[in-house]
């Protein structure tokens, strides 16, 4: 070898191992030949250990299969850009890195991968099975892509059904479905921008974003990908059936705000077949300011028409299933989601209105039913609002009777911000009679803030928080020290989500005295008299509920 060709191979060695904090080259096989660099630093092995390893065995098991993909595509176009993945550390957490190949035609037939360590990076939370991300976390994603340099701005987002794929799913032993999604997210991975814009947006509706720059796979090729996927599960080629979208990312003059607007309403619409799908963002921000529009006039209209009616669910004593007493509950005649219009409602600014309503409804029922007493549901966006608050108290000036029949339960659907103006109000409450109920307690990081902050009566454990203990000690533990805290500050517990027996008495172990669920009594626009005994089983009672 002359002097000139090792000095310009040491140089590309030096250049690469500057770039990179490990270099390894592979077979066709994918099996490791060479690696030169920090080997043992980040593969906990020497470079003679690992040689004849399949390189993918480095990878955290649930990115090898996107590995694989990155790897056969580098084979096959000859290189890739680099793409983020986890290398395996064994009992430590993964290292995030970025993964580079370059594959050379020569008689070896070799690839040559690079390795850097993503140093300050927080790792993005991805489903387990998949390794994709979910709606949310895609839009927040596409949301930053966007807001950079436009040069380096993805130009489009394909949007991917695999119609049947839920049904194939279901027919599948547990591994094999989970191999199959695997596989199903490492295929989107592998098209996608950086290895990492690539989402489940439901069931069956995927989405990615391809890289600004390169070879884009298309709709035919795809549909070949997700066959050989479906084949190799066992399942008939034609098992699920692909349709790919694409919607054009141009933002032309659309602000920040804008263009997040217009992501999360064509993702939504995407989601929802019998739509007409949306093929730009700024048809799509179009079409959501119309559709704001209607729904706005559509809540607007059931306020002002008193267009609702409140179900009244049982809270129980779990001690001996007597009633204390209801929450009111909002349904709508025409069918629609009492969740979606009261989330719609808060992003247009309509639940204070909303909040109003019902606290009236709950009023004058109270008044006709001198024997019960109800909790309504007041919305965090509502009572951060000073003119809320003042219109409350209107309403409630003149019913002082009511005060110890009457409840307040705080929600965390909307994060409350005013903390002293929003405690000084709940305390207020409080001081005239009313009982207040903290919410939703563990389904947001701001729970115990809240705690700290305001004077309740009740708190309210949310309900996946408490399913989760029927299998996980942790949570019952974290369970049994809310319940402890609680006792401490005089404040009672109440479980929601209760749907069985099983779950009654792990709520009376961690100290729970207060029950609501369909198996304590479903929602109702009738009450019985609150000393009246709820669905459910106590001691001494051999009856099963109806």
């Amino acid at each position: 070898m002359s002097d000139d060709f090792k000095n310009q191979r040491d140089r590309y060695m030096a250049f690469s191992l500057a770039a990179a904090d490990l270099l390894v080259e592979i077979d066709a096989d994918l099996r490791i030949v060479k690696t030169v660099g920090a080997t043992q630093a980040l593969l906990n092995a020497l470079a003679a250990e690992i040689a004849g390893r399949d390189v993918t065995d480095i990878i955290l098991p649930a990115d090898r299969s996107f590995a694989r993909r990155l790897l056969q595509r580098a084979q096959r176009l000859g290189r890739i850009e680099p793409c983020s993945l986890r290398l395996d550390q064994g009992d430590k957490p993964p290292l995030l890195i970025n993964l580079g190949a370059c594959h050379l035609p020569t008689q070896d037939n070799h690839t040559f991968l690079t390795l850097t360590v993503l140093s300050n990076v927080s790792l993005t939370e991805r489903d387990e099975t998949t390794g994709l991300l979910d709606g949310s976390g895609f839009q927040d994603m596409a949301n930053s892509a966007l807001a950079g340099d436009p040069a380096k701005a993805p130009r489009e987002m394909k949007m991917v059904r695999l119609k049947g794929l839920s049904n194939a799913v279901r027919g599948l032993p547990k591994p094999q479905a989970h191999q199959l999604l695997g596989e199903i997210g490492a295929v989107l991975r592998a098209q996608s921008m950086g290895g990492t814009a690539a989402a489940r947006l439901s069931d069956e509706e995927f989405s990615y974003i391809p890289p600004a720059k390169g070879d884009t796979a298309t709709p035919e090729s795809l549909t070949r990908e997700f066959k050989a996927v479906a084949v190799a599960a066992g399942l008939a080629e034609n098992s699920f059936v692909p349709t790919v979208m694409s919607l054009e990312l141009s933002t032309g003059n659309l602000d920040q705000d804008s263009v997040a607007r217009a992501l999360s309403f064509a993702v939504t619409n995407f989601c929802k077949p019998e739509k007409t799908q949306i093929k730009s963002l700024q048809e799509s921000l179009k079409s959501a300011m119309a559709e704001t529009v209607q729904h706005f006039d559509s809540i607007k209209s059931l306020i002002e028409d008193n267009n609702f009616s409140l179900f009244y669910q049982p809270v129980v004593s779990l001690q001996d299933r007597k009633i204390h007493h209801y929450e009111a509950l909002m349904r709508f005649s025409d069918g629609r989601s009492p969740y979606d219009t009261i989330r719609m409602s808060e992003q247009l600014g309509l639940m204070e209105d909303f909040d109003l309503a019902v606290c009236k409804k709950a009023v004058d029922m109270l008044q006709a039913r001198t024997d019960v007493s109800i909790a309504v549901n007041l919305s965090g966006a509502s009572v951060e609002s000073e003119a809320f608050r003042e219109s409350l108290r209107q309403l409630l000036m003149p019913h002082r009777d009511l005060t110890s029949r009457l409840m307040f339960e705080l929600t965390e659907s909307s994060e409350i911000k005013q903390l002293d103006a929003v405690g000084t109000f709940l305390r207020w409450l409080r001081r005239t009679g009313y009982q207040v109920c903290l919410d939703d307690f563990g389904a947001g990081a701001a729970a115990y803030a809240y705690l700290r902050s305001f004077d309740v009566d009740y708190v309210k454990i949310d309900g996946p928080f408490l399913k989760d203990a029927r299998e996980n000690p942790r949570q019952r533990a974290l369970i049994r020290s809310v319940s402890s805290l609680c006792k401490e500050l005089k404040t009672e517990v109440i479980a929601e989500m209760i749907e069985d027996e099983e779950m009654v008495r792990l709520c009376v172990e961690m100290g729970i005295g207060f029950g609501q669920g369909y198996h304590l009594g479903r929602p109702k626009p009738l009450m019985m008299s609150a000393p009246e005994m709820a669905n459910g089983r106590r001691k001494g009672f051999v009856d099963s509920w109806g």
